[in-house]
């Protein structure tokens, strides 16, 4: 009988989580840098470097909530191909 039972594994639940930084998920803290470095290079200003502050907050509280907030987001929204094609879908031709 104990043959047949199966085999296993705990999970571990670090490796099922996405990537953080800070307690953000890694893609949004690239974009957070990215608009903090957009926004310095357009003003020229030291004090704009402080805009990371409200938008790390901003996406931590999000996560605190849930986890996947922003793949969830991110699947919910419009697909890229809804510009080109004005449907959403993959190609003109699709149906599904």
């Amino acid at each position: 009988m104990a043959e047949d039972a199966p085999d296993l594994t705990p999970l571990v639940k670090a490796l099922t989580s996405a990537p953080t930084m800070f307690g953000v998920p890694y893609m949004y803290a690239m974009f957070n840098m990215v608009v903090t470095a957009v926004v310095f290079l357009a003003t020229k200003s030291l004090f704009t470097l402080f805009l990371i502050l409200p938008i790390h907050s901003f996406g931590y509280f999000l996560t605190l909530r849930d986890k996947q907030i922003f793949n969830i987001l991110r699947v919910k929204g419009a697909p890229q191909s809804k510009a080109l094609w004005g449907v959403k879908s993959y190609a003109p031709g699709d149906r599904a």
